[in-house]
């Protein structure tokens, strides 16, 4: 009976260790969902990741769908700044995996130096301007800028998520300013987790310039060229001293005329000056504002000379820069020298185009420039880069005729207004003003402004 009675209790005592087993769960160390990547996620906006677990049948929830969704194999795909969590179950258990999404790293387009500079004013400052693209997800941006490509920056915050530019005024001539920049977005302004590429622009000092705020030519820095006889381009015009020439609101302002009379040959009139001899330049940054004549058969120029110490062969060994030319075929940006103006295939010089045409530059008035330095020559328009005339692209055996002798000696500026020629081409009354009309004679005019010259090292 004893006996009995000990078996009977082993067997109950082994029936409960069975029952309890069977309605325990398994112990939290084995339940637990065990995450293999993905613990804590950091991405930008765009980007995506994955997070791996441990097994199978595993199921992802996002606590917030603006800031990142998950699919059912653990892709998490970045939308919006800010951070969530996703819940990850599994066998009756769940983890959490954290994710921060920060704004898409910037790409900045440029920095260029922008506004202008009285030739009186005694405290001379720079405004530079940073373009980027819009950055999704950002609700503003920080400028960082500094004189040092490493260290020293200093930050400008730019608010709003449409902004995709922004100008730093009062910072000092003779500079090279390197600019680069980070987007922020959410409540805590979460920014990039990179800066954009670093862009540097230098901010020349004004050396020379004519404003052309007077009443009449200033002879210490031009000459008026005169006479007829086609200028190498077959033109028509006779070039006067001062009859074709007036000052009109802080503008130079150079008059193109043709006067028809019956019976007597088509006359045409304009002004060339120039700063030869007086005012000559090697390298800085070179500017012209002016607003181009629009009558068909007028060709507005602001350009360069070489003085004759680079080659004594004169043009167009010696060099020469056209800064902006506006006439029927284009407005081209040019360089001539001893190669380019002895290869049938260039057409006599190197060219770029600035995307304008005569019609637009005689609408308004465009800034035109070039970067000229040791190296190269940056044309540039309004601001912003067109054509880059790089003399190392050329091989060292014609190096010389594309360089040295041509692009490394000082230079004399030109303006003028040509009418007809192989360049100019057919001249008729279309876009010409009628200031005179009487029994047989006819007067018409047309008007290329010219607001300053700047020269800047």
């Amino acid at each position: 009976m004893k006996l009995f009675k000990k078996v009977t209790s082993v067997v109950l005592a082994a029936a409960m260790v069975l029952t309890l087993l069977a309605v325990t769960p398994a112990t939290t160390a084995e339940a637990k969902v065990k995450i293999q990547y993905g613990k804590k996620i950091s991405l930008s906006v765009g980007e995506s990741d994955f997070i791996m677990v441990k097994g199978k049948k595993a199921t992802y929830k996002t606590s917030n769908k603006k800031v990142a969704t998950v699919n059912k194999k653990g892709k998490v795909v970045a939308k919006g700044v800010g951070t969530c969590k996703i819940t990850i179950k599994q066998n009756g258990s769940k983890a959490t995996s954290k994710v921060t999404v920060k704004p898409a790293k910037v790409k900045l387009q440029n920095v260029t130096i922008t506004g202008s500079v009285s030739a009186e004013s005694t405290a001379q400052t720079a405004t530079i301007k940073a373009t980027w693209k819009k950055v999704k997800g950002a609700s503003g941006y920080y400028v960082y800028y500094s004189t040092n490509s490493k260290s020293g920056f200093k930050k400008k915050n730019v608010k709003g998520a449409k902004k995709t530019s922004a100008a730093i005024s009062k910072l000092a001539y003779g500079n090279t300013y390197y600019v680069k920049v980070k987007a922020y977005g959410g409540k805590k302004k979460t920014v990039s987790a990179e800066y954009s590429k670093v862009m540097s622009v230098k901010t020349y000092l004004l050396k020379w310039s004519d404003e052309f705020n007077g009443s009449s030519l200033d002879m210490n820095n031009w000459t008026y060229e005169t006479g007829a006889g086609g200028w190498g381009n077959d033109e028509y015009q006779n070039y006067t001293a001062g009859d074709n020439l007036k000052f009109e609101n802080g503008n130079l302002v150079i008059i193109p005329r043709m006067t028809i009379e019956s019976g007597k040959k088509t006359q045409y009139t304009s002004t060339r000056i120039y700063t030869k001899n007086k005012k000559t330049f090697k390298y800085g940054k070179m500017e012209i504002r002016a607003k181009a004549t629009g009558a068909q058969g007028t060709w507005s120029a602001g350009w360069m000379l070489g003085d004759g110490t680079g080659d004594s062969r004169g043009w167009p060994y010696d060099g020469e820069i056209d800064i902006f030319e506006s006439m029927n075929g284009g407005v081209p940006q040019t360089v001539h020298c001893e190669y380019f103006n002895n290869q049938y295939w260039s057409h006599g010089n190197k060219n770029y185009s600035t995307g304008l045409t005569q019609a637009q530059c005689a609408q308004q008035y465009h800034t035109y420039g070039i970067i000229w330095t040791d190296k190269y020559i940056q044309f540039t328009v309004d601001g912003v880069n067109k054509g880059l005339y790089d003399p190392t692209t050329y091989s060292s055996t014609i190096y010389d005729k594309v360089w040295k002798g041509a692009f490394d000696h000082p230079f004399f500026f030109i303006l003028n207004c040509a009418i007809g020629g192989n360049a100019a081409g057919t001249v008729s009354t279309n876009g010409w003003k009628l200031v005179t009309s009487n029994a047989g004679k006819k007067v018409y005019e047309d008007y290329m402004y010219i607001d300053y010259v700047r020269v800047y090292e």
